[in-house]
């Protein structure tokens, strides 16, 4: 099979509009935004397979050209308030009746559903094709097991606003294939909690998050758990940046950032101090992972 840069680009915001204006109107301004997005493939000389709902499948022969029109995408002042966020991945495809198969397909959809709103999300291969400019402007996000891949994929996030908070994705050692995070136990300062799915729990300063660690370091509104997707997620909204230190003594820093969870763990707020124990809480995952 053939190797191409395949590009995901998926509308985010049009659920909010479809619900403060007529269906009518929602389609048409939808479908500006994807006759924009077709354009700008076309510019950066990619091939647009099809556009239909809210995202656009295409591919191009080249990393850098899938990145310029991508970068676009998700810098562009969309109406409505809507944004875009992509998946980018090179590798083997398969065009037949009009459209395109294979496992850039699959891993750049994949790359698609985990970027947040104006971020984007390439794998291993496509970044480390790009040019040296243009990898300049990703941050690494350390490797994630993704569905059919036996090697952890090195994941690297482009996000448009330096303000936004982007996906920090981190993998945990061992088989993950298929795993499902059902429910999630959190322990602090003797109290704890279990969240399962749509569940969340906001840590901080203030009295009134869920978890109240009383330091100076910790902002008042620290950062936030939350399991969503059968995923434990962590995202940092302070200052001064939280540490996660895993039970198998693997250990890295999240700040403004979000990252996902598994197995036991640690998360200190503010400091990196391990000693200071009324800073810190411990979780531990319920994960279902199929035969």
């Amino acid at each position: 099979m053939a190797k191409a840069c395949v590009l995901i680009s998926d509308i985010t915001g049009s659920t909010k509009l479809y619900e403060s204006v007529t269906q009518r109107e929602a389609l048409n301004q939808i479908s500006l935004v994807l006759a924009r997005m077709r354009s700008i493939i076309e510019a950066h000389q990619g091939n647009c397979v099809k556009s239909q709902g809210d995202d656009t499948l295409s591919f191009f022969d080249h990393p850098d050209h899938a990145f310029l029109a991508a970068k676009q995408m998700v810098e562009e002042e969309w109406s409505h308030g809507m944004s875009v966020h992509a998946g980018l991945f090179f590798g083997e495809i398969l065009s037949m009746d009009n459209d395109i198969y294979g496992d850039a397909v699959n891993t750049s959809a994949r790359l698609a559903s985990l970027a947040k709103p104006g971020e984007l999300l390439i794998g291993d291969e496509g970044y480390d094709q790009l040019s040296s400019g243009h990898q300049s402007y990703f941050v690494s996000m350390g490797g994630l097991k993704l569905k059919g891949k036996k090697a952890a994929t090195r994941v690297y996030s482009y996000m448009a606003s330096q303000i936004a908070t982007q996906t920090v994705v981190f993998g945990a050692t061992g088989p993950q294939m298929g795993r499902r995070t059902e429910s999630a136990e959190i322990a602090a300062n003797g109290q704890s909690w279990s969240i399962s799915e749509g569940e969340s729990l906001t840590i901080g300063r203030s009295e009134e998050c869920d978890i109240t660690l009383p330091h100076g370091w910790i902002s008042r509104q620290h950062g936030k758990l939350e399991l969503r997707g059968a995923q434990l997620e962590y995202t940092d909204h302070s200052s001064s940046g939280s540490s996660v230190l895993t039970s198998d003594g693997q250990e890295f820093d999240v700040h403004r950032r979000a990252t996902l969870l598994n197995g036991e763990g640690r998360l200190l707020f503010g400091t990196r101090d391990r000693a200071i124990t009324d800073s810190a809480l411990t979780y531990a995952t319920n994960d279902l992972i199929p035969d």
